[in-house]
């Protein structure tokens, strides 16, 4: 069912109801007024009648009667008499109109008596001495016959008034999806070969619009994701078939001729080699691919302090041999909620980075430090620095500088960036005024949840 019925559908049934509500209201007070304005009237008469035959006596009491029942201006039908508990004085009009019976539990004030067919008004009075009543009344069949009227009128109006509501709210109920069918339009023709088109936002700043400026939003990201992981692509098999054709070109030379056991150890050196740097690009492309996903699931509180000690005194030895100075400054611990391999790697690599870099004789700082919310992790290096027109780019993959050694992936970088955004921080890069350059990372800090006990997330 379209939402355009379904809003059809509520809005018939909510004006149903309420016409059928407003229609037994007018009915009732429309009814409610005749009968009151007949009963006004029969009231008025016969309290005027009962008043003349108390001061003129029973005398003149038949012929006041036969005055009150000659009156048809309040209706037709016209009966008057007066009664008592033991008989009855006088009876003059139409025998067609039937008075109610006596009742001596009437009340001792004037009071209307009767029903849909016939209206009495029957007021107390002295007749000889001895109570009596004045009955005074009229057929009610014009009275009904206008509720009636009334009635079949609204019977015959109501359908045709909801039938054209109802209409007109289908109507209503389209125009005001079109914007929406038009955007279910423009987003069918939207494809993975043309993810640069956009939606056409309505002038009027309504729902439709915001939503359109939202969608609009969304295939911006989706266009440049798209853009991102072709070029990822194209750079990946770009990076992969350099090593894969030197490593096929040396296995036909070797596989050409008969070579000495010494050539077939260098061919059997170079393919090992080309091997090596095919894995460890694969394993960065892996690594990528899952970092996100296996970051949230494995993390626990870790202590960068402790992690930075134990990582130093791994590399410490390989900066010695290359006769550079590996100084850590971890004054106090520092938590993070975090995945101990991938933080090892971000370190690990932005060492490796500086060892790379740092002429022999250099230094390399490693300082720790934390505020109100995040961890940072300085690595500063002493050595040549990097370009400037080179260090908007040092994050992007597969990027490799210009003074970089030549057997990177150009990968490394970019899965510093990647782990620090996966633990709600992030790296940034710059040069030092003294020479060499440093890199920033920051951690979002571990905060204890009280709902909650402190233990890894598994």
């Amino acid at each position: 069912m379209t939402i355009r019925l379904r809003l059809t559908i509520y809005w018939a049934t909510v004006l149903a109801a309420i016409l059928l509500v407003a229609a037994i209201a007018a009915i009732q007070l429309f009814e409610r007024q005749q009968f009151g304005a007949l009963d006004a009237a029969l009231l008025e008469e016969a309290e005027n009648a009962a008043d003349q035959i108390q001061r003129g006596g029973t005398s003149s009491a038949i012929g006041i009667l036969q005055r009150l029942s000659l009156e048809t201006d309040i209706g037709p039908g016209r009966r008057v008499r007066i009664v008592t508990a033991h008989a009855e004085f006088g009876n003059a009009g139409d025998v067609h109109t039937i008075p109610p019976p006596f009742d001596p539990s009437l009340p001792t004030h004037p009071a209307i008596v009767g029903n849909r067919l016939f209206r009495f008004a029957v007021v107390p009075m002295l007749y000889n001495g001895d109570i009596a009543y004045l009955q005074s009344g009229v057929q009610a069949g014009l009275v009904e016959e206008s509720v009636s009227g009334l009635r079949n009128l609204l019977l015959l109006m109501l359908p045709i008034v909801l039938m054209l509501c109802v209409g007109g709210g289908y109507l209503l109920a389209g125009r005001a999806l079109r914007p929406i069918e038009s955007v279910t339009e423009e987003l069918d023709a939207i494809g993975p070969t043309n993810l640069s088109s956009r939606l056409t936002v309505p002038p009027v700043a309504d729902e439709v619009a915001r939503l359109t400026a939202e969608i609009n939003s969304l295939l911006d990201r989706l266009e440049r994701a798209s853009a991102t992981e072709r070029r990822f692509a194209s750079d990946a098999a770009h990076e992969l078939r350099t090593p894969l054709a030197v490593l096929r070109t040396g296995l036909e030379v070797a596989l050409a001729r008969d070579r000495t056991p010494a050539e077939n150890r260098a061919a059997l050196g170079a393919a090992h080699r080309e091997a090596l740097a095919l894995c460890r690009i694969a394993d960065e492309l892996l690594m990528l691919s899952r970092l996100n996903g296996e970051v949230m699931v494995d993390r626990h509180k870790l202590n960068l302090r402790a992690l930075l000690s134990e990582i130093a005194g791994t590399v410490g030895p390989l900066a010695q041999a290359r006769e550079m100075k590996l100084s850590v400054s971890a004054p106090e611990d520092v938590f993070v909620n975090g995945n101990e391999g991938h933080l090892r790697r971000l370190i690990v690599n932005l060492l490796d980075n500086a060892l790379k870099f740092t002429p022999a004789g250099g230094s390399i700082d490693v300082s720790l430090k934390s505020d109100a919310n995040r961890a940072v992790i300085r690595v500063a290096d002493t050595g040549e620095g990097i370009h400037p027109a080179e260090l908007p780019h040092i994050f992007d993959r597969f990027f490799r500088g210009s003074g970089s050694p030549g057997e990177g992936s150009g990968l490394g970088l970019s899965l510093c960036r990647e782990i620090a955004r996966a633990h709600g921080g992030d790296i940034a890069a710059a040069n030092l005024p003294s020479g060499g350059s440093a890199f920033v990372v920051t951690l979002a800090l571990f905060h204890e949840d009280p709902n909650k006990a402190t233990v890894p997330l598994r």
